[in-house]
């Protein structure tokens, strides 16, 4: 059986381990979770086998180890887990921010480990805290490899894709991370702003009491951990800074247009951000983008027998007699 270590058991470590577990390959899926609840409940779902509660103890057997966590916390994890993966292991993560994680891993990983991230776009129109194995269907798998990483890797990472019924989608670290930072980070950072300026205002005492849902959901992204968020707004500021810059124009040009009491460019500028993000969910929908490329399936135990096996001593590997 083929091991695969996933190393926290949130929403999206849970759902893949149910999408690995019901697939017909023969893999043994184990989770790592510092919180006990997380790990039990891991268990109980069937979303592993087994759990261990040293990361390092983990990965000494693994073929793919997954990293669901926190970018705040991948760099300490690399360091973790490097002296424990095998020879042939492939590391992979989730996060949504991968230069910085392709540069910690070249700089902690051995050699002859590849690292290729992975990183799940999810159904915008399906609630993403509710693990399930079906939370990948037809999900966009941005997928960059690390230019230490071997062809194989990266094949085994596109099957990992396919196999819970994602679509593999091929960039760059710098062209991910300038794509995902105005649709992943800013729409969370713009809540932050947002539950700043209110609760700032000196009508704050009495806005309380007449914020409802709208207001509630708007600036959920306020409850999330400030280290981790910080973390990743800094792992990424370039980006964040210049998509900030462009949002600031945009809310510019609303006010302008409020103050000049300009119907029709307000008017406009609300029908053009509807219709586009029509077209956006009518294409996700349907799966309608363009340079699409789906590898063929390729069972992963094929793929990982493959690229394990022959590293063990063969015939012709072994020291010729002088």
């Amino acid at each position: 059986m083929t091991l695969i270590t996933i190393i926290g058991l949130n929403t999206i470590g849970l759902s893949l381990g149910l999408a690995l577990r019901k697939s017909e390959q023969k893999l043994t899926v184990v989770g790592v979770d510092r919180d006990s609840a997380a790990a039990r409940k891991a268990q109980q779902l069937g979303a592993v086998e087994r759990t261990q509660v040293w990361a390092g103890n983990a990965c000494k057997n693994a073929a793919l180890v997954i990293l669901a966590e926190p970018i705040s916390q991948l760099r300490d994890m690399f360091e973790l887990i490097a002296p424990s993966l095998p020879q042939g292991c492939v590391v992979t993560c989730t996060a949504s921010t991968i230069a910085p994680v392709l540069a910690w891993a070249d700089e902690l990983l051995p050699g002859g480990v590849s690292f290729v991230a992975g990183h799940p776009i999810l159904d915008p129109t399906k609630a993403e805290d509710v693990p399930s194995s079906e939370l990948f269907q037809r999900a966009q798998y941005c997928v960059v490899a690390s230019p230490k990483a071997n062809s194989a890797a990266m094949d085994l990472v596109c099957q990992l894709a396919v196999l819970i019924g994602a679509q593999p989608f091929f960039l760059d670290a710098a062209e991910h991370d300038g794509l995902v930072t105005a649709l992943d980070g800013l729409p969370g950072l713009l809540g932050v702003a947002l539950m700043s300026a209110a609760a700032g205002a000196p009508s704050w005492r009495d806005m309380r009491r007449v914020a409802g849902p709208a207001f509630a959901r708007a600036t959920a992204s306020a409850e999330t951990e400030p280290a981790q968020v910080a973390a990743a707004l800094r792992a990424n500021r370039e980006n964040v800074a210049r998509w900030v810059e462009m949002y600031c124009a945009k809310l510019e040009d609303v006010r302008a247009a409020l103050l000049a009491d300009d119907a029709e460019a307000l008017t406009k500028l609300l029908s053009d951000a509807g219709e586009a993000r029509d077209r956006w969910l009518r294409d996700h929908k349907s799966g309608n983008w363009d340079n699409v490329v789906v590898p063929p399936k390729v069972g992963m135990s094929t793929i990982l027998g493959n690229m394990l096996w022959p590293q063990r001593t063969r015939p012709e590997d072994k020291p010729k007699k002088k």
